[in-house]
């Protein structure tokens, strides 16, 4: 199929957002899309499919764009990786996979923040409508403790496959039971927003093919790639939005400049450009297009057609600190996956029966409160916490920070809310082995270990993407200034503290090695001191980046409106994780592909 001059709509990415409002969008026949990706169509590429062979994509520039922060005073000079998907997809392609919801508060408090009809209960319906919920075994339910979930909410009929999956160790067999004994039971289904304690978490895999479950598998699935009136470009690098201002003082998107096979070309858009590059690059697009902060364009020669100096702005992200403990002999861990020979024999097993390791399929999890806080002195000591770091800490220079921080000062106050997710990960992450996830995940320490890690739900400290260069090829400047803000580290601390309370309580106990390592060695972190000193010496990313392009008034430091249209422009949108103006807890995906199947009916509203 040959490119054509003009489209009704120009789609600026082809990940997880993107293909969810192309497939959406060109369910009308009258209506012509373009998606243009950077990355290639590896769609059969078994190192996709296979849910278990996620981490070989990750720093592969075939797969990956292979992001690196700034390095992070906070972190001790660090540099923190960010693997992104570089391919029909987008990261829902190359992550983990784990599937997880949002709390209502966190999205209720997009509303609150300005945004009519962002709320909770408007979205909810758009959770459901992505996917299609596999239930699992009577035997898996009861071995996982499964008694919390709610068939009636799951979706039934939505593109993404969620399922549990078959493959299910000790270590997950024990997680829930081991919470329960703490008192801390999961209490509703994710999918009502309020539920909190351990549970195990569901992943996108199809149960049927035991394959991954992803933007580019389902959402441009055979049947939408043979609809004649969208054409979707892999290896087509944007480098611009080309603007032209308007009568109306609004700016027109008049088309899209853009590199492929080595040759630039120009196509228009009849109706819409629609960025959905990712939280780092759709706030660098905009800025090679002339949208951003006027003194950055002039410095790299570029004319300034929209001043908004809050484009890549408020960037978000869920921290983790990590550490791992040796388990018990007999225990088996990912970290087995090292001999060549176990390897090679589990991508047979799953090669010839879609059985085994490979299959991934469920992740443990737990949204927690932080338990000191919860009695009345804790409760005393909170509202010391808070006091103290609230008035004078954090990026004053951008607007929404005072109600966004009153936002997350109630976060914290409540009861019924979380602010860290647990995650067990059944593998050793070492940090000190280096920045890339391809040396901090690939085991580099003798015997088998399972990590506990601890994800900041709701992080105070805000960060920047920014271009360096009217080069679009040259990546953006990535500073996303981990515990700059002091109340993250405090709130981390006792979250990490709560980690030996878990790896004492049983039966999870008893799966550890008596006296085992640690990761790092020797590491302890009953008393806050040392609890607090986690957090710099291994937190790295939970790939969650969110903000940059926020959806607020301007007023407040927006880049779009509510209905994703980006200020002082006409027909200029951005549908993706950049537009969420405040991190909502847990992984990301469930939200990015709940925001564009809502953004896919406000554009099909307005057609009208």
């Amino acid at each position: 199929m040959t490119t054509k001059d003009s489209y009704d709509y120009l789609i600026v990415g082809g990940g997880t957002a993107g293909l969810v409002v192309a497939s959406r969008l060109s369910e009308d026949p009258t209506v012509t899309v373009l998606v243009l990706e950077a990355g290639a169509d590896r769609l059969s590429d078994n190192r996709i499919t296979t849910p278990g062979l996620a981490l070989t994509t990750w720093d592969n520039p075939d797969f990956d764009w292979q992001f690196m922060t700034t390095p992070q005073h906070a972190l001790n000079g660090r540099n923190v990786a960010h693997p992104r998907g570089k391919t029909l997809g987008g990261s829902t392609a190359i992550h983990l996979g784990l599937m997880t919801y949002p709390s209502k508060s966190g999205i209720d408090s997009w509303e609150e923040l300005g945004n009519k009809g962002w709320n909770f209960d408007t979205l909810r319906p758009y959770y459901k409508k992505f996917h299609t919920y596999c239930p699992p075994s009577k035997e898996v339910q009861d071995l996982l403790a499964l008694d919390y979930m709610d068939e009636g909410l799951q979706g039934t009929s939505g593109p993404i496959k969620v399922s549990f999956g078959d493959f299910h160790g000790p270590l997950q067999k024990d997680w829930p039971e081991t919470f329960q004994r703490l008192n801390k039971k999961f209490t509703a289904d994710p999918l009502t927003g309020i539920g909190h304690g351990g549970h195990s978490n569901p992943a996108s895999i199809d149960s049927k093919s035991k394959t991954r479950s992803h933007a580019g598998s389902d959402y441009y699935r055979p049947e939408v790639q043979n609809r004649e009136n969208l054409r979707v470009l892999t290896e087509a690098l944007v480098e611009k939005v080309i603007l032209e201002k308007s009568d109306n003082d609004l700016v027109v998107a008049k088309g899209v400049r853009f590199t492929s096979g080595g040759k630039p070309q120009i196509v228009h858009a009849n109706r819409e450009v629609i960025l959905a590059a990712g939280t780092f690059q759709s706030p660098q697009i905009l800025e090679l297009s002339g949208v951003g902060s006027r003194a950055l364009l002039e410095q790299h020669g570029i004319e300034s057609v929209v001043d908004n100096p809050f484009v890549g702005e408020n960037l978000q992200d869920h921290a983790m600190a990590t550490l791992s403990f040796e388990a018990a002999d007999g225990i088996p861990t990912g970290d087995i996956l090292r001999d060549p020979q176990i390897f090679a024999a589990a991508i047979e097993e799953y090669k010839t029966s879609k059985t085994g390791f490979l299959t991934a399929g469920t992740y443990c999890s737990a949204y927690m409160p932080v338990v000191d806080f919860l009695d009345q002195s804790g409760e005393a000591k909170l509202r010391e916490l808070l006091d103290e770091y609230l008035p004078s800490n954090g990026r004053s220079a951008f607007p929404a920070q005072k109600q966004q921080y009153e936002i997350l000062r109630k976060t914290l106050q409540s009861k019924d809310d979380s602010s860290i997710h647990y995650i067990m990960a059944p593998f050793q992450i070492n940090v000190h082995a280096g920045a890339k996830p391809t040396e901090y995940l690939i085991p580099s320490s003798e015997g088998n270990y399972m990590t506990l890690c601890a994800a900041l739900n709701h992080p105070f400290s805000r960060g920047s993407v920014h271009i360096t260069s009217a080069d679009p090829t040259a990546k953006p400047r990535i500073d996303p200034r981990y515990l700059s803000h002091p109340l993250d580290n405090e709130i981390l601390a006792r979250h990490v503290q709560y980690m030996e309370k878990l790896v004492a309580a049983e039966p999870l106990a008893s799966l550890l090695k008596t006296g085992g390592r640690r990761i790092p060695a020797d590491k302890h972190v009953e008393e806050l001191d040392a609890a607090r000193s986690l957090g710099p010496q291994t937190i790295t990313s939970n790939f969650h980046p969110t903000g940059t392009c926020a959806m607020m008034s301007p007023e407040l430091g927006g880049v779009v409106n509510e209905r994703l249209m980006v200020h002082g422009t006409s027909n200029l949108r951005v549908v993706d994780a950049s537009i969420i103006p405040l991190e909502p807890r847990g992984n990301i995906q469930s939200s990015v592909y709940a925001i564009a199947e809502r953004a896919a009916d406000v554009i099909r509203q307005e057609m009208r």
